[in-house]
């Protein structure tokens, strides 16, 4: 997977990730794929075993003049969030599922008070498929 996001020319201004081995393992190969510092990695204890409103909490901190943000946790909650955030409903995002949101804002805070414009979703079973989202 980490191979397809630097295809795509993926480059994130943050990277944060739970604090879990499994969760900043995957956050490191994928960083090291895509060309993103591994010492720059951000952990964030409060993505352990957060539920959806803590991991809204999270992004809308994030600081404004960040664009693309990637973010590596868990599901259940993973997968609910995409769902709380998206018109397009994903029942399961797999292990090294990759879901990018994108947001008409500039405001991080606006996230989760807004639908995104375009949903990308990918895993390794699966072939991509990108949707612009309804307004």
């Amino acid at each position: 997977m980490g191979k397809r996001l630097a295809e795509r020319k993926s480059r994130p201004d943050l990277v944060i990730s739970s604090p879990a081995t499994r969760a900043l393992v995957t956050a490191e190969v994928i960083a090291e794929e895509i060309g993103y510092p591994l010492e720059e990695i951000v952990v964030d204890e409060r993505i352990y075993g957060a539920g959806v409103p803590e991991l809204i909490r999270v992004i809308q901190s994030f600081d404004d003049a960040l664009d693309h943000v990637m973010y590596f946790g868990h599901n259940p909650s993973l997968t609910e969030l995409v769902n709380c955030l998206s018109p397009h409903y994903i029942d399961n995002v797999p292990t090294c599922g990759i879901v990018e949101l994108t947001f008409d804002t500039e405001i991080w805070a606006n996230v989760g008070h807004i639908r995104p414009t375009q949903v990308y979703f990918d895993c390794p079973k699966r072939s991509t498929h990108t949707v612009k989202a309804s307004r």
